[in-house]
């Protein structure tokens, strides 16, 4: 299922020894990100986010935050993309929760 990207919270400046910098986030307007159904692992449940981009991809399986492949991500942005699951974490599991794989499966 598609998920419509919430904005990243906007970031304060960070403190250079000569200058102001502002890091930005991988997260943008051209980013797209897919979640699964929710899978039953044992007693726990996650689902599987896919953060993707032309040019790069991220799969990581949520809650856990165990990335399953990044390619085109620096470390940096893998963990900003990690932190912004887990800030969105409650939306995410209710798009999870809308996923109908068979409806998915039929088209």
């Amino acid at each position: 299922m598609n998920f419509d990207i919430p904005a990243p919270k906007e970031k304060t400046p960070s403190e250079g020894a000569d200058k102001k910098t502002i890091q930005t986030s991988p997260i943008t307007s051209d980013t797209r990100m897919s979640v699964s159904g929710i899978l039953h692992r044992g007693d726990k449940r996650s689902v599987c986010v896919m953060i993707e981009t032309d040019s790069s991809h991220a799969e990581i399986r949520m809650p856990e935050g165990e990335i399953l492949s990044v390619n085109g991500y620096t470390d940096e942005e893998t963990e900003e993309i990690l932190a912004y699951l887990t800030e969105n974490m409650d939306d995410i599991m209710n798009a999870a929760r809308d996923v109908n794989p068979m409806k998915a499966f039929m088209k």
